[in-house]
């Protein structure tokens, strides 16, 4: 966010800085002395990792400055990797190229848990957050796999199907939050894969304006029978016909439901240090709410901008222990 934006906002100028002073104040566990090894990463490189996260992936950057210092660099570091990874598929023009790439990035992570991982920024980065807070080598794999599967993967034919990935290819990244955090429990483990489905059920119904044009559609096949879409007439006229905004209207409960789950059901037995890392719901709620007042039409210019209101909620969820605080899409 710009400074001129926020001097603009003096309520948001103020949120930032209680942010920074509860990241300031607060502590994560420290790590097992068996876990610990010289530490690789300087100054440039954490900043290199912020910058990227915070040009790529703006929410959870947001989300990550309501952690703790060393938690939040470790943050930095893994969605650094994630954005690396995700554009792996942008930036290469044949599958075969690609899947070089993803071999040297398995190669990458094997080495981050010996003694001379791959000297750049993002990797030293990593490499210091899992030696600092034991991170498990299962979440940064399943990355890489789920990273390297979307680039292969066509459609998917049911909602449960969806589901199914939003816990592993989302989830992936809000479990090493809460181990930085020095959380390992069963609900909120529970909690970050329901996190990770609504997350997958926002992007992609917020991509489909991007993706149409190119006769690409990540909606579910039986979603699609169901409302009776027609997605030649769509990727010819792409537009919010009748049938796509009950189709998404559907699709976006489902992802909104599993976030009220959340903050029912989880959070409330989930340890209370690990809830930064739930805070990645807050962003993904406020588009649904968004998505409602634009009567479920995707192509609504205003989903695709920036949300101001976002580090407020944030701010205010952080300080409630829940988001629970706004009416919902389940009627």
């Amino acid at each position: 966010m710009s400074k001129v934006l926020l001097s603009r906002h003096p309520r948001l100028r103020r949120q930032l800085a209680a942010a920074a002073q509860w990241a300031h104040t607060s502590s994560t566990r420290p790590a097992s002395p068996h876990l610990m090894r010289p530490l690789l990463a300087k100054r440039e490189d954490i900043e290199y990792c912020r910058q990227l996260v915070q040009k790529h992936d703006y929410d959870n950057y947001l989300v990550s400055l309501f952690s703790p210092r060393l938690a939040r660099e470790a943050v930095w570091g893994i969605r650094a990797l994630n954005v690396e990874l995700v554009r792996v598929g942008d930036m290469t023009t044949s599958e075969a190229a690609a899947q070089m790439r993803y071999s040297y990035w398995r190669d990458a992570l094997n080495k981050l848990y010996g003694d001379h991982p791959v000297q750049t920024p993002v990797f030293r980065t990593v490499h210091d957050a899992v030696h600092r807070f034991g991170i498990s080598k299962t979440w940064l794999r399943r990355l890489v796999a789920e990273r390297e599967n979307t680039g292969a993967r066509t459609s998917f034919e049911t909602v449960a199907d969806v589901e199914k990935y939003g816990e592993r290819a989302y989830a992936c990244l809000i479990h090493p939050h809460l181990e930085a955090l020095g959380v390992r429990d069963m609900h909120a483990d529970n909690a970050a894969r329901a996190i990770g489905v609504a997350t997958a059920i926002m992007n992609f119904s917020r991509s489909l304006p991007l993706l149409l044009p190119q006769r690409r559609c990540d909606l579910p096949k039986d979603l699609i029978e169901k409302h009776n879409i027609d997605l030649e007439a769509l990727y010819a006229h792409p537009r919010p016909t009748p049938e796509l905004r009950e189709a998404i209207y559907e699709f976006s409960t489902k992802g909104y439901t599993r976030l009220c789950g959340v903050a029912e059901i989880y959070v409330p037995n989930s340890p209370k240090q690990g809830f930064p890392a739930l805070l990645a719901a807050v962003p993904v709620k406020e588009w649904f709410e968004r998505l409602e007042r634009a009567e479920f039409d995707v192509f609504d210019k205003r989903l695709q901008r920036r949300s101001l209101r976002v580090l407020w909620q944030l701010w205010r969820a952080s300080r409630k222990g829940t988001w629970l605080d706004a009416p919902n899409l389940r009627k």
